[in-house]
């Protein structure tokens, strides 16, 4: 097996052209998390297009969202008085 050493100096031989391509398909591979700001919380890439995508449903009519009705039963078990 190829080790992390010996995988930096191949790519330390190669032509600047080859490491920016290099670099470009590496960026596409490997997710890049976000950090949130004030706090030790990470949100994947993955997290973010679905919370994107919800947005992006809710904002143009696709998805019109849950009544208040909806969340008080599904987060209380019933409405609330």
């Amino acid at each position: 097996m190829t080790t992390y050493t010996e995988v930096l100096h191949q790519v330390q031989t190669l032509s600047l052209i080859e490491q920016i391509r290099l670099f470009e398909e590496l960026k596409a591979i490997v997710p890049t998390p976000v950090e949130v700001e004030g706090t030790d919380e990470v949100i994947s890439p993955e997290e973010i297009a679905i919370s994107d995508a919800a947005w992006q449903d809710y904002i143009s009519g696709r998805d019109p969202g849950k009544t208040l009705q909806d969340l008080e039963i599904e987060l209380f078990g019933g409405k609330l008085e």
